[in-house]
C-alpha cells in the first residue's frame, strides 16, 4: 500500500556494535560476573544461625556475642550439614576419687559418665582482645547434670560400704571462662578463621551426688552414706569438673572450626 524502504539507524555502524559485543563477551568479563554471582550465592546461603558481623563495626563484641547466643539451640540438636553433632549428652568417660572423705579410706570408681546441660550455657560477657587472635568470654552454667555406673569400697562412719549401681549428680550455679587463640588459613584461595586454642575453666557454686542402691536399697543406710558423702562434696567436684572442662573444650573447639571452615572470614566477617 505504501511504497519506499523503511530504515531504522541507531546511530552506530555495525563495526562499533560488533567491538562492543565483543568487549562483553571477553573472559575477563564473564570472570566477573561469576565471581559475583558466586559471592552472591554464598551471601544468601549463610544459615539462619550465623550473623554477619562487619569486623570494623564499634559494636562488633555485641554483634559476635548475639551470634553465639543464636547458635545456642542448634548445639543441642547438632547441625548435620556441617557434621556437627548434638552436644549432648557428652561422654567424659571414667573416674576413680580415691579417699574422697579423709580419715575414711573409701573409694569410688564411676564409669560411663554422661554430662548434660552445657548447651544451656548464657554468654555473659565477651571481649575481642585482638581481632582474629584472642578472644575471652565468660559463661554462665545454671544447671549441669552428670549421670553414669559406680562402683564402692571402703568404710564410712565405720560401716563398711561395698557396692555398685547407679549415681546422678547435680551442679547448680557454674560459671565458665574461656579464652581462644585463633589463627588463619587458606582453604581454596579464601582466607578462613580457624580456632587454633581453647582453654575453659569451670567453678560450680553448688551440688549434690546420689549413690543409689547402696546396702542392697536399704534406704536409711544409703541416705546416711550419701549425705556423708555430699558433706565433702567439692572433693568430690574438684576430680568431675576437669572432665568436663576436657569435653567442653574439645567440643566448642571441633564445633567452632566446623564452622570457619565452611564460611570464608570475607563472609562472616566482611
Amino acid at each position: 500500500m505504501f511504497g519506499g524502504t523503511i530504515r531504522l539507524s541507531t546511530g552506530r555502524d555495525s563495526s562499533s556494535v560488533s567491538r562492543e559485543h565483543k568487549m562483553w563477551t571477553s573472559p575477563l568479563s564473564w570472570t566477573l560476573v561469576v565471581l559475583f554471582s558466586i559471592d552472591s550465592v554464598r551471601s544468601l546461603d549463610l544459615p539462619e544461625y550465623l550473623h554477619v558481623c562487619h569486623r570494623e563495626d564499634p559494636k562488633l563484641t555485641e554483634c559476635m556475642k548475639e551470634s553465639i547466643e543464636t547458635l545456642r539451640p542448634y548445639l543441642a540438636r547438632g547441625i548435620p550439614e556441617l557434621d556437627i553433632p548434638a552436644i549432648e549428652p557428652i561422654n567424659l568417660g571414667d573416674l576413680i576419687v580415691a579417699e574422697s572423705v579423709p580419715g575414711q579410706g573409701i573409694s569410688i570408681t564411676a564409669k560411663d559418665i554422661k554430662a548434660y546441660g552445657p548447651s544451656n550455657y548464657r554468654l555473659k560477657k565477651l571481649n575481642v582482645v585482638e581481632y582474629g587472635k584472642v578472644y575471652t568470654f565468660e559463661l554462665e552454667l545454671p544447671h549441669l547434670y552428670v549421670e553414669g555406673r559406680y562402683v564402692v569400697d571402703g568404710r564410712i562412719l565405720l560401716l563398711p560400704v561395698k557396692g555398685a549401681g547407679k549415681f546422678n549428680g547435680n551442679f547448680t550455679q557454674g560459671y565458665g571462662n574461656v579464652r581462644i587463640k585463633g589463627d588463619r588459613k587458606v582453604i581454596n584461595g579464601k582466607n578462613h578463621l580457624s580456632l587454633a586454642k581453647l582453654d575453659i575453666k569451670i567453678k560450680v557454686g553448688d551440688g549434690k551426688i546420689k549413690l543409689e542402691n547402696l546396702f542392697g536399697g536399704d534406704r536409711v543406710l544409703g541416705e546416711i552414706i550419701n549425705q556423708t558423702i555430699n558433706q565433702n562434696f567439692s572433693l568430690l567436684s574438684h576430680e568431675l569438673i576437669p572432665l568436663i572442662e576436657k569435653a567442653l573444650q574439645r567440643i566448642f573447639k571441633r564445633t567452632g572450626n566446623k564452622i570457619l571452615e565452611r564460611f570464608p572470614e570475607e563472609v562472616l566477617f566482611p
